[in-house]
């Protein structure tokens, strides 16, 4: 009986161990198939796509030459605007110092679309309006080609709202690296994942204060979380962690596990969109690299990984400093800094960038960026997560357009107490059509791309171009020097109503020469020219240079701006006019990369003649006598030597102002007026020419200098405009499209008589022009 019972309780005991050997087993079996089911997904992450990185959108990239019309001052300006620090003693890429003659700068390293380029010490030389050298210090030797690196100005397509810019882990500064680890988890490269000490120090700290105060995760704890997990706080989450954070230490070297965080770290918010890894809150909250970061600097971001909502530099700056300072202090007692350091570094501000002035948003811009990568890729790629956009965004004539709508658009309103008034800017390259800048709206940051640069509005006399254009393209019947009728007309109207076009100095002659014509911009003279080349020719111009056909009606109001066109479309035109006639398409993307490096779009300019060089030389011309010594004339006396040409239109009641100004390098496009195209005559017929003066003072024009075309002549005429083809007094030049100039000399003899008579108009005309300018 006693064996039977000892056998039973032996046997009982060998199954209670069987039993627990079992489920032990079991359990085993299950954390391992659980945890390979964990590291199939870590694995599936980490060696895919860990992230789905927003595009990244730059500025142009900006080419230096020696013999380039830059100044000094243009340049100080440019490297201000791609983000280039001014510092008395040179030490870091991004840097530059300025000198008497010349400005030395350490050009940063950078991905160009071709290759790759390092950091560069150079020396810029200036002589008089300038650029004439530039040399590598590191080699002494000159340099023919500089290229600036672009500066980032926005992200695209940030999938959940977070904005993250990558870099390998060699990238970061060590220092920053050291304050992270020395401050977060100082036994990072030695345990496995998890740090039992630390959890066993938090567990008793935490029970002490009757709640959670103290976290012991590890940064592998902490990316495990961020990237696989919840912010739940639950046992069950904790132990996923922990086991995750595990195994991912044994699958991967410590060093691609500090890339992950370094890259992945949440370090605050910005309107909608979450800030995430160092990188990208370097420049948001300094406006600079990361690796370019001061040790203060750096010590404020790591300070921020305890909590970025409660340490946000913009909302609680002293909560930052105390954060930051408490930081250096506890690096001072691990002797990474010592006493001295520690005073000076504590004792700086926080020295953070203004709230949004890091990656300014171009809205206008951005939106045409958005329509031509639509266009552009719609068929190849509409994912465009990871991509490099190189866009023609010019920051120095951006941030001068920006200014001078803000600042010129206030002071109309003040001065003429209107509040809805509006003004855009458009700034293109004049030879390859690239889009320098964009505004669309007097506040800059708003978003009217739709409302004001695609909105068509009256061009008013800007339509006088297309009137001498189609003249001068008749070389054998119209010259600057012809004589047109100036007398008061009523053009037939399809709607039966009287129109009565009039000069603005309300002089009228009998006629008037062709170039006061056009230098005045006097209506009457115009439209009298427009009715005798007839409306059909001059409608074919306007649709050589693009206006749109459906705006296109043979109705003699034509003549003087019954013609809606957008601020683009009106760029456009000039940009052919101030290219020899060639169009190029306006454009505001350069090359697109994808994520792996290929080429997706790269522009290729597609140059077409649609218009003759010559009639668009003397179209030219004119305008520039118009900014020489027309209506125009302030600009002409502010900046002689850049040879500027311009032409203002406005339409008869003052709903659209306009201006188009044409330097060397640019044609710059401004509108004024009402988005409603409501009329108001209570501001200048020049305010569009006011703002455009206004971007010249903060963006110095090239001079523009004028090539003879084949075929153009400059031919001496005197005051009556005859041509002087023998020994008389010589006033003056002209250019005239011909093939046999001594043809014109033989005709010089036939309108003597009447070119006698009309010298009079000629110059009561101009008088009274200037009487009622003065007046």
């Amino acid at each position: 009986m006693k064996n039977t019972k000892k056998k039973r309780v032996l046997y009982n005991n060998s199954m209670f161990m069987i039993y627990v050997i079992y489920s032990a087993c079991t359990c085993i079996c299950i954390i391992l198939v659980y945890g390979y089911w964990l590291d199939s997904k870590i694995q599936s992450r980490i060696n895919g796509k860990v992230w789905k990185l927003p595009a990244t959108v730059y500025s142009r990239i900006i080419t230096l030459a020696p013999c380039m019309p830059y100044t000094k001052t243009d340049i100080i300006s440019l490297l201000r605007n791609i983000r280039y620090r001014q510092v008395t003693h040179l030490m870091y890429s991004g840097e530059f110092t300025v000198h008497a003659h010349s400005i030395e700068m350490i050009r940063r390293p950078f991905d160009f679309p071709d290759k790759k380029e390092g950091i560069i010490h150079a020396r810029l030389i200036f002589t008089k309006n300038h650029l004439m050298e530039i040399k590598n210090l590191e080699n002494n030797h000159n340099v023919g080609v500089l290229r600036l690196d672009p500066c980032l100005i926005t992200l695209l397509h940030s999938p959940h709202g977070e904005q993250r810019l990558f870099m390998k882990r060699y990238s970061f500064p060590q220092p920053l690296v050291n304050i992270l680890i020395n401050t977060e988890d100082r036994h990072f490269y030695h345990h496995s994942g998890i740090n039992f000490y630390s959890i066993f120090r938090a567990f008793l700290v935490n029970i002490s204060a009757g709640h959670t105060i103290q976290g012991g995760s590890t940064l592998t704890q902490q990316l495990v979380k961020n990237l696989f997990l919840t912010n739940q706080r639950s046992l069950w989450r904790k132990a996923n962690e922990a086991y995750m954070a595990i195994i991912l230490d044994a699958r991967y070297q410590k060093d691609r596990i500090l890339e992950l965080y370094l890259n992945e770290v949440y370090l605050g918010q910005v309107g909608n969109n979450q800030i995430h890894g160092f990188p990208l809150a370097s420049l948001y909250y300094f406006g600079r690299p990361v690796d370019e970061l001061s040790f203060d600097q750096q010590a404020l971001l790591v300070g921020m990984v305890k909590g970025a909502s409660i340490y946000h530099p913009w909302r609680n700056p002293e909560a930052v400093l105390r954060r930051r300072n408490l930081l250096l202090r506890l690096l001072k007692q691990q002797n990474i800094i010592n006493e001295e350091r520690y005073l000076i570094l504590s004792a700086r501000p926080l020295g953070v960038s203004l709230k949004g002035g890091l990656i300014p948003p171009q809205p206008a811009f951005i939106q045409l960026v958005c329509t031509e990568l639509h266009n552009n890729l719609s068929h190849q790629k509409q994912d465009l997560s990871g991509m490099k956009i190189f866009t023609t965004l010019d920051p120095s004539s951006q941030d001068a357009a920006e200014k001078s709508i803000k600042e010129g658009m206030s002071t109309l309103r003040h001065k003429q107490n209107i509040e809805d008034l509006e003004g855009a800017m458009i700034v293109a390259d004049r030879l390859t059509g690239e889009i320098h800048a964009m505004v669309g709206d007097s506040n800059p940051k708003c978003i009217r791309y739709h409302g004001i640069l695609q909105t068509p509005h009256a061009i008013g006399s800007l339509a006088q171009t297309a009137i001498y254009l189609t003249a001068f393209n008749t070389p054998n019947t119209y010259h600057f020097n012809n004589w047109i009728v100036d007398s008061p007309l009523e053009p037939p109207q399809s709607n039966h109503k009287i129109w009565r076009p009039q000069n603005n100095a309300q002089v009228v002659n009998d006629e008037v020469m062709l170039i006061d014509a056009f230098i005045n911009s006097m209506h009457t003279p115009t439209v009298n020219l427009g009715l005798k080349l007839g409306l059909m020719p001059i409608i074919d111009t306007w649709e050589k240079l693009g206006a749109p056909k459906k705006q296109l009606q043979p109705i003699s109001s034509i003549l003087l701006g019954a013609l809606n066109l957008t601020p683009l479309e009106v760029t456009q035109i000039f940009q052919i006019i101030s290219n020899s006639g060639n169009r190029v398409q306006l454009t505001s993307l350069c090359t697109v990369i994808s994520d792996n490096g290929t080429i997706l779009y790269q522009s290729l300019p597609h140059i077409t003649r649609v218009i003759t060089p010559q009639s668009a030389y003397l179209t030219l011309y004119g305008m520039q006598k118009v900014v020489a010594q027309g209506s125009e004339r302030e600009l002409g006396a502010l900046y002689p030597e850049a040879n500027l040409a311009g032409k203002a239109g406005a339409t008869n009641h003052l709903a659209d102002n306009w201006f188009a100004g044409v330097d060397g390098r640019e044609v710059t496009i401004t509108w004024v007026g009402h988005d409603n195209n409501k009329s108001d005559k209570s501001y200048s017929v020049y305010s569009a020419m006011q703002i455009y003066k206004r971007y010249l003072e903060k963006h110095t024009p090239w001079s523009l200098i004028l090539t003879l075309p084949e075929d153009i002549a400059l031919m001496p005429i005197d005051t009556s405009g005859r041509f002087i083809c023998g020994n008389d007094m010589i006033t003056s030049y002209i250019p005239i499209w011909t093939t046999n100039r001594s043809l014109l000399c033989q005709n010089k003899t036939k309108n003597k008589q009447h070119n006698q008579h009309s010298i009079t108009n000629r110059l009561s005309g101009i008088l009274g022009y200037f009487i009622h300018k003065i007046t």
